[in-house]
């Protein structure tokens, strides 16, 4: 009995230890979600503010504004997560471009350098922002997989297009736009919504999506010959389109690796080499810090730019912009004066502007001959004066530095030199430059014995070659005839630019116009198994098309009045052979077959399609990895010449030269 009354006692005791334990466990989790629920409420402020903060600064008002565009135009957020990506994404680039300039000003000390890195900063501003949004794009890519695969399970299971939409599993990013596809279904304005939804949202996958469950919810589904659904047929073809660019994304990332960092290296290599070789070698930092050398920190800058800006873009994941034409090009040729300078000097032959013409309709661009011979001037001008005050800065630093530097030019460190000593040679120098003539060697002997009696005769040959060297270099250093004349050539070396970005535009499009024509070949493979007849595919081809929307709007139009005429012109202004076979195709169906039949091979020849497609992506990366390495070594390999072998080569001449005379002599 008395066992069983201690039993029943601990019992007790244990169970109210617990309920004690459990309840300041559940107090405990309280209070921490009450904090975790404040400092998210705290974090969302600061972000708010922030946002604020940015969007009325005059400084960031359009830089912020602009990166706030670009992260709605992913049409995946809400007003308020657009507030807090793009503050996040604004900071980070923000922080990098000035870690960069900090660092620059570090490394180079001086003006002109540190402006060259703060061009170097906004380029790579720009570039940060872009990667972070397009590594969202491949977010959307990898969620979107995964809700395709759902998407044909609950059709599988429901047999209904909307109900399967509503329970489809989604990513967080991709909720809101299934959200909007559910709408676009079950909505008495589901057309107006629909075109609402291909306005704002640059997913073309996603309209894709849209486009297919509209047309089928609304016509219904139908079965093919071999029995399976149109739906799901075309929810496999997305399927593997998504797929296959996951995997040509992944390949790319694999394949570029570091290597778009590579143009960077130099920003911290001339540093560990100036302050390396002029600690052992004196006389590299008149090289360093004069003419040739402030001349090959910009080259190597530039470089660097341009490596980094094309390797960049390149490996994008979205290398091709809709819109390429520049803004400030645009703004100017609104002016009176300018656009009829353009015009003046446009090209008058027709063989010319054809010529001019079918290259920029070859890259598919939104610009015009007005506007790429406004782009050649701009750049042209803007090449000119960046080389003009890079000249200028270049020989003025340059030669304060010579009057400022009171070292020896020579191979070998010379003597160890005390303040005092430094202040004597400086007051020498000052005289010595302000001469209106050069002291001969005799007489400049007589000066250096004069100031520096008690210096022992070998440093008063090697004070004499340095004054004389000094004067000869300071009244050499000015701004030189041929320099106007190289920036003449680097401007008409720019003028080019515009030309070759189409060229390079056209080669990097060609990628981009195969997946829109696999996008086109997917909405008529739904398309074909409905009544619609070709004036209503031209329609759903031109709302689904982004590289040939111009065309097919054009051949919308105009196919009422002639249908032949209209379909032949879009066939003329095809580029791609697959886009120009699916035109022929489409032909026939005006007065011969039906779109079923004249597509009954479309399918199989998608497939074969995309086999090769993933051959050609593969080479096509090849290509972009060999053309892209030269642009990652370039800055690399100038660095090893401008700043190793140049200067240890010209002060080895010059040593070689003196030895020579004293031989002579």
């Amino acid at each position: 009995m008395i066992f069983l009354l201690i039993a029943i006692l601990l019992t007790a005791i244990v169970g109210i230890a617990l309920v004690i334990t459990s309840d300041r466990k559940k107090a405990r989790a309280r209070q921490a979600g009450t904090v975790r629920k404040k400092q998210r409420l705290i974090s969302l402020s600061t972000y708010y503010r922030l946002n604020k903060i940015l969007d009325e600064i005059f400084i960031t008002r359009g830089s912020y504004r602009k990166v706030k565009t670009r992260v709605a135009d992913l049409s995946i957020y809400t007003a308020q997560e657009i507030q807090i990506y793009a503050v996040r994404v604004y900071a980070i680039s923000s922080f990098a471009s000035i870690a960069l300039v900090v660092a620059g000003a570090v490394i180079f000390k001086d003006l002109f350098s540190t402006l060259l890195v703060v061009l170097y900063a906004m380029v790579m501003n720009n570039v940060l922002i872009g990667k972070q949004v397009d590594s969202v794009h491949f977010k959307l890519l990898k969620q979107l997989s995964m809700s395709l695969s759902s998407l044909r399970q609950n059709y599988l299971r429901t047999n209904s297009i909307s109900q399967a939409i509503a329970e489809t599993e989604t990513g967080s990013e991709l909720h809101r736009a299934f959200e909007d596809i559910y709408n676009i279904l079950t909505d008495v304005g589901g057309k107006k919504k629909l075109d609402e939804f291909y306005a704002k949202t640059p997913f073309r996958l996603l309209c894709t999506l849209a486009g297919v469950c509209y047309i089928l919810n609304n016509s219904g589904d139908t079965k093919l010959r071999d029995g399976s659904s149109n739906f799901l047929q075309a929810m496999a073809m997305m399927a593997d389109e998504v797929n296959l660019e996951i995997r040509r994304i992944s390949l790319q990332k694999a394949r570029f690796g570091m290597l778009e960092y590579l143009p960077i290296a130099p920003l911290l290599a001339i540093g560990v080499i100036e302050s390396f070789f002029t600690s052992i070698i004196p006389g590299t930092s008149v090289m360093y810090n004069g003419v040739l050398g402030y001349v090959s920190r910009t080259v190597i800058l530039l470089a660097s730019v341009v490596g980094y800006t094309v390797i960049v873009r390149i490996n994008s994941a979205v290398s091709v912009k809709k819109d390429d034409r520049n803004a400030l090009v645009m703004k100017l040729l609104r002016q009176g004066r300018f656009a009829r300078l353009i015009a003046d000097i446009m090209p008058k032959k027709q063989i010319k502007k054809a010529r001019k013409q079918r290259m920029i309709k070859g890259a598919l661009s939104m610009t015009d001959l007005r506007h790429l011979y406004a782009s050649k001037l701009l750049f042209g001008f803007v090449a000119f004066a960046v080389a003009l005050v890079c000249f200028f800065f270049s020989v003025n630093l340059g030669k304060q530095f010579i009057y400022d530097n009171v070292r020896e030019v020579s191979l070998v460190s010379g003597e160890k030199l005390t303040a005092e000593d430094i202040r004597v040679r400086q007051e020498m120098d000052e005289y010595y430059l302000s001469l209106p003539e050069r002291m001969n060697e005799s007489q400049t002997k007589e000066f250096v014995k004069g100031r520096l009696p008690k210096l022992p005769p070998y440093d008063q040959e090697a004070q004499i070659k340095r004054l004389m060297e000094k004067y000869d270099s300071y009244y050499n250093t000015y701004f030189k005839w041929w320099m106007v004349l190289v920036s003449f050539v680097i401007a008409a070396g720019a003028t080019q630019l515009p030309e070759l970005m189409l060229r390079a535009r056209a080669w990097l499009l060609k990628t981009e116009s195969e997946e829109d024509v696999l996008q086109l070949q997917t909405m008529i493979s739904i398309l074909m198994n409905t009544s619609t007849d070709t004036l209503d595919t031209l329609y759903w081809l031109e709302r689904q098309s982004r590289v040939h929307k111009n065309a097919l709007l054009d051949a919308y139009h105009e196919y009422p009045s002639n249908p032949d005429l209209a379909l032949n012109r879009l066939k003329a202004r095809a580029v791609l052979p697959g886009f120009k076979r699916m035109v022929d195709k489409l032909l026939l169906t005006i007065h011969q077959i039906k779109l079923i039949e004249a597509f009954s091979d479309l399918v199989t020849e998608r497939e074969h399609v995309m086999r090769i497609r993933e051959i050609s992506q593969n080479t096509a990366l090849n290509k972009k990895r060999s053309m892209v390495s030269p642009l990652a070594m370039a800055p690399l390999v100038l660095t090893a010449v401008l700043y190793i072998l140049l200067p240890l080569g010209i002060l080895g001449f010059k040593e070689f030269v003196a030895a020579l005379g004293h031989i002579n002599g």
